[in-house]
């Protein structure tokens, strides 16, 4: 089954770069990627539809083992 998978980050922030990273490092996972610009310092990922993880909660940036590990 092939996974969806959403990174919201924020714009103003400039966290393209980190999003873009994440977005490439999961290439290699049966899923689609998409980014979804946001604002207030957001750093959320989705998959099918669920937040698997919040920069806000967590207070830094996901591991992509982390995210994989959550896709499986």
């Amino acid at each position: 089954m092939k996974h969806e998978i959403e990174i919201v980050y924020c714009v103003p922030c400039g966290l393209l770069p980190q999003a873009d990273k994440l977005k490439k490092d999961l290439k290699n996972v049966d899923a689609s990627v998409k980014l979804k610009e946001g604002d207030k310092g957001v750093f959320d990922v989705f998959v099918d539809g669920k937040l698997v993880f919040s920069r806000y909660k967590e207070k830094r940036f996901p591991e992509q083992d982390e995210i994989i590990k959550m896709v499986k």
